[in-house]
């Protein structure tokens, strides 16, 4: 299992970005169709949630892939 970060809203937005130490606020794009060659994927939880406070993220949905 795999998590993925998205939006809160009713028709979700993926969040697009380049993974690794150097995540910065503000620095991702919205997707409106899921690629999942496009989008990271996280191991657990904890990896995601601290991907989306790197990128300055307000909210955000785990999924479950």
């Amino acid at each position: 299992m795999s998590y993925l970060l998205a939006t809160t809203e009713s028709k979700v937005r993926w969040y697009k970005f380049s993974f690794g130490p150097e995540l910065k606020p503000g620095v991702f794009e919205l997707l409106e169709v899921l690629d999942l060659h496009q989008v990271p994927a996280f191991g657990d939880k904890e990896t995601a949630k601290r991907a989306a406070l790197a990128l300055g993220l307000k909210v955000w949905r785990y999924v479950k892939i």
